[in-house]
């Protein structure tokens, strides 16, 4: 059991959690909306998706050889589980483990494009798929410098949103701005990944935005990304679209620039003393779900603006 949690990387689903929860959660602010049973389904199908990709991308890495290549690797965060590298795990079981957790996550979002109006969530969710499975898997977004967009879209826009059509059965434009927050602040944990994992992805034909931009300015690029994606808060809160108290999530807007402030000086470090800026561009996001979670609830039930 401890090799297949090291394999799904179980730390990291919190992104997955995030999404949903917001994007579920938002309905009971706006509309009154929340129904506990089709958010568990959501949550549970969204856990085995993200499990499921993974493990897929371990077993793509695997068979590439990117994580082969990798000699800084720092696990989790860079570089794989590696326990198929040392063969814990068999490939082979790896990929019937993905194969299973889609299929279930699969019929239990059939069934909720079932109960919901139309064909909206199947199209979602379809997009969604092909998006994570793309990434490193049948289009390999990752040699086109895309995986990072591929991320955003799916944890951001599609999950956000999905999560929300799932409880109220409709789409909302008001939620797109805080859904591309979550998404950025998503893509730049997979971006903060990858300066420990520069030299294999690049000699396995990964080509991602650490090599697009290089590593100085790419500790920038990370800063102003983190600018955007609180902004889009902000731009929330101030058009009404999310409640004022939704403005706690500033807080971890210090965090944010601490990972920036390391990440700089310690861009060319040996990569575990890098490390505390991936730790915290985690928590960046850990934090800023949590704290959108606890002023969503409270706008609902408390102070009701």
């Amino acid at each position: 059991m401890k090799n297949w949690l090291k394999l799904v990387r179980a730390p990291f689903v919190s992104v997955t959690v995030g999404g949903i929860t917001i994007g579920s959660l938002y309905p009971l602010w706006k509309d009154g909306i929340f129904h506990w049973g089709r958010f568990l389904l959501a949550l549970v199908a969204g856990v085995l998706l993200h499990f499921a990709t993974n493990v897929a991308n371990d077993y793509f890495d695997y068979l590439s050889g990117t994580d082969r290549e990798n000699r800084v690797a720092i696990p989790p965060f860079s570089g794989g589980s590696r326990v198929l590298l040392e063969g814990k795990i068999s490939p082979g079981a790896a990929l019937a483990a993905a194969i299973l957790m889609t299929l279930v996550a699969a019929a239990i979002g059939l069934y909720l494009n079932y109960i919901l109006p139309g064909n909206t969530l199947l199209y979602i969710g379809l997009i969604g798929v092909f998006l994570i499975y793309s990434y490193n898997g049948l289009l390999k977004l990752v040699r086109f410098y895309l995986g990072e967009i591929a991320i955003f879209l799916a944890w951001g826009p599609l999950m956000v949103e999905g999560s929300y059509f799932i409880q109220t059965g409709k789409l909302s434009k008001e939620l797109l701005p805080i859904s591309f927050m979550l998404g950025i602040l998503t893509l730049l944990i997979l971006f903060i990944n990858e300066f420990a994992d520069e030299e294999a992805d690049r000699k396995t034909g990964r080509r991602m935005w650490i090599h697009l931009f290089g590593r100085k300015n790419s500790t920038y690029v990370h800063l102003i990304l983190n600018i955007i994606a609180f902004g889009c808060l902000a731009y929330s809160i101030l058009s009404g679209t999310a409640p004022v108290i939704s403005a706690l999530a500033f807080l971890a807007l210090p965090l944010a620039y601490s990972a920036f402030l390391h990440a700089k000086r310690n861009v060319n470090e040996p990569h575990p003393k890098f490390l505390p800026a991936i730790i915290k561009t985690i928590n960046t996001y850990n934090l800023s779900f949590l704290l959108l979670v606890v002023s969503i609830l409270a706008a609902s039930f408390i102070w009701k603006t």
